[in-house]
């Protein structure tokens, strides 16, 4: 575990360049793009680029396979192409690509990044502080964390907002904030007061002004930051510090009184353990979700695949210690033999935690949903859904709904490709506890095969109902979040790819309502393909999580369109494109895109939404966008 000390802060009023951004910089490309690029032909270590290695043709040699289309999990090249020179270049020196680009040149590596990079204007993008440094005390908070209760509702209430279905129609847009240089926006905020808390790719956190979007303050950590920042409170429930993981694995707590980082952990060795699910904060304790980049570093042949055990830390909130951790598989990986390209092959591995964590108060439990294996031997633990004691971390029981699900990115055909390779069906949404009126339970767990199961969490996961709202895929089905009011559950539906086996089925591309108690499907709005001929992977899918306020459920599309539906049947009651260029209060451009993972917050009279997702094929983008009700 390592630990130290941050204090990087920059408040109201500085608007000089940011030094510290170059080292943020060194994670701005997905990691999805590991294993991607083609090793060039070996050059002598500081050799000038010479002018038959001009940036098309290392381009076209050493980037085109994957950033053309050729890998679905790389950003396109027109997302490249918004990122500065700079940061490409640290990508590929010190960064994420530092070892694919091990074989280009020093000036190689600045003629690509030259090329496919566009001009930054001196000084662009600096943040548009607040006019003057409020002094006001935090209010009440509204949405301190991504599941928005323990439970994970993904629910606010008539105490927490004004907007309804009467009145969502209404809904008009107050401020856009553009992050500077970015092309995904996938942070969702979380609201304290009059206080929005977001966090670009680059690590900056961002303290903005709720109603007007001005920048409060910014705090600058080292990673790319994919989660929400979960807002911690004091005896008096007064908001008093902000936790988040990134990118690398790590876990990181501010504290708001002095807008530093206090503490830094890093729950799991393993060098490609990270964090893209919510943190659960509950009664002193973090509960982080542990993922990999394991999944795609197996694309590389000469990777001895796989070695990584999906886990989740217990840590405790005021210092980031240990308190102990669970590992979704208990067996550590050993040899298994040889891949194609004879580098070892190892097992098991993977069942990785890809969701924020559900804690369950009454029954002392914490609900987590899991995803495939990597590699051989297959275990009782992949695409689960799994209730742990919240005291010991102890695993109570398990429910697995599609065995022998084997995949990593080298599939199809890479060397690490395991025979007879499953359909990766994770459980990359979060579990639901709901509490039902006749004092029974149900754990509600959706799958990106389209599934969605009402589990007995005292009958050890017993399934008492299974539906299949979705035609599924490996992109979902149900892919980010459900959202409900205690008695309707809201599947999003994304249906962007599909399996041969399914392609008779029609996608379900949109929104869709179950009955909690008994699993049958009360409506489902199948949404219209606007894509025409776009270039990029466009879809109405919705794959982004919902959101419910008092009879509306909030909705983002792959398409760039933020709807509203009515939660009693269906109807579209607004709609926004966020798929064009704004001018944002900070001064720049930015444009919208796919929204993905990113769900909407609503609060107050607000809602909020991010716009932008440079991954799989999608649009990228910078947008937060705020919408409220006229007074």
């Amino acid at each position: 575990m390592m630990r130290h000390q941050r204090s990087e802060v920059f408040s109201e009023g500085e608007r000089g360049p940011r030094r510290g951004r170059l080292l943020a910089s060194v994670w701005l490309l997905p990691a999805f793009l590991a294993a991607c690029m083609q090793q060039p032909q070996p050059v002598v270590a500081g050799m000038p680029a010479t002018p038959t290695s001009s940036g098309a043709a290392i381009y076209e040699r050493a980037c085109a396979t994957c950033h053309d289309g050729g890998a679905i999990q790389a950003p396109r090249r027109d997302s490249l192409a918004a990122l500065s020179r700079e940061r490409i270049l640290a990508a590929m020196t010190t960064g994420i690509m530092s070892t694919q680009a091990s074989g280009l040149s020093p000036g190689e590596k600045e003629t690509l990044a030259t090329y496919l990079s566009v001009p930054q204007a001196p000084g662009g993008g600096m943040a548009t502080y607040c006019a003057a440094s409020p002094n006001r005390s935090f209010a009440p908070g509204k949405v301190f964390d991504w599941g928005m209760r323990p439970e994970n509702w993904r629910a606010v209430g008539k105490d927490q907002t004004s907007i309804d279905a009467e009145n969502a129609s209404g809904l008009k847009l107050a401020w856009v904030f553009a992050f500077p240089g970015s092309t995904r926006s996938r942070v969702q905020p979380t609201i304290a007061g009059d206080v929005l808390f977001t966090a670009d790719q680059f690590g900056t956190v961002y303290a903005l002004d709720a109603a007007t979007g001005c920048t409060r303050w910014t705090v600058q950590s080292d990673k790319e930051i994919r989660s929400p920042l979960i807002v911690g409170t004091n005896a008096a429930g007064e908001p008093d510090a902000l936790y988040f993981g990134d990118i690398a694995g790590q876990v990181h707590a501010i504290d708001l009184a002095t807008r530093r980082i206090v503490w830094t952990v890093r729950p799991d060795a393993h060098p490609q353990a990270t964090i893209t699910g919510a943190m659960r904060l509950h009664e002193g304790r973090l509960y982080v979700p542990i993922s990999s980049l394991e999944v795609v570093a197996a694309m590389d042949g000469a990777y001895a695949c796989c070695t990584f055990r999906g886990a989740v830390a217990a840590l405790d909130v005021k210092t980031g210690a240990n308190v102990w951790k669970t590992y979704t598989i208990a067996e550590e990986s050993k040899v298994q033999g040889t891949n194609r390209a004879g580098a070892n092959r190892f097992g098991p591995s993977g069942a990785p935690v890809w969701s924020t964590p559900t804690i369950d108060p009454k029954r002392g439990r914490l609900y987590i949903g899991t995803g495939e294996n990597y590699s051989r031997p297959a275990t009782a633990t992949s695409d689960a859904i799994m209730a742990l004691d919240l005291a010991s971390g102890r695993i109570v029981w398990t429910f697995q709904a599609t065995a022998n699900d084997v995949w990593n990115a080298a599939c199809p055909s890479g060397p690490n490709c395991p025979v007879n390779t499953g359909p990766d069906y994770d459980f990359g949404a979060a579990p639901i506890l709901v509490e039902l009126p006749d004092d029974r339970a149900i754990v509600l767990a959706g799958q990106k095969s389209g599934d969605v199961y009402g589990l007995d969490p005292d009958k050890g996961g017993a399934v008492l109902w299974k539906a299949k709202p979705g035609r599924g895929g490996i992109m979902g089905g149900v892919h980010w979040g459900m959202a409900t009011d205690g008695k309707t559950l809201f599947v999003p539906i994304s249906d962007l790819s599909v399996y041969p086996q399914d392609a008779h089925l029609p996608a379900q591309s949109g929104m869709h309502a179950l009955d909690i108690a008994t699993g049958g499907i009360l409506w489902s709005t199948v949404l219209p393909d606007v894509c025409k001929d776009t270039k990029w992977r466009c879809s109405p899918g919705v794959s982004a999580a919902a959101t419910f306020a008092p009879g509306v459920v909030f909705g983002g599309s792959l398409d760039g369109t933020l709807r509203a539906f009515s939660a009693r049947g269906g109807e579209i009651l607004w709609t926004f494109d966020t798929n064009r260029q704004f001018e944002a209060v900070n001064g720049i451009s930015g444009s919208g895109g796919s929204i993905d993972s990113s769900g909407p917050v609503v609060a107050g009279k607000f809602v909020y939404a991010t716009s932008g997702y440079d991954k799989f094929g999608q649009k990228g983008g910078n947008l937060l966008l705020a919408f409220n009700l006229a007074d």
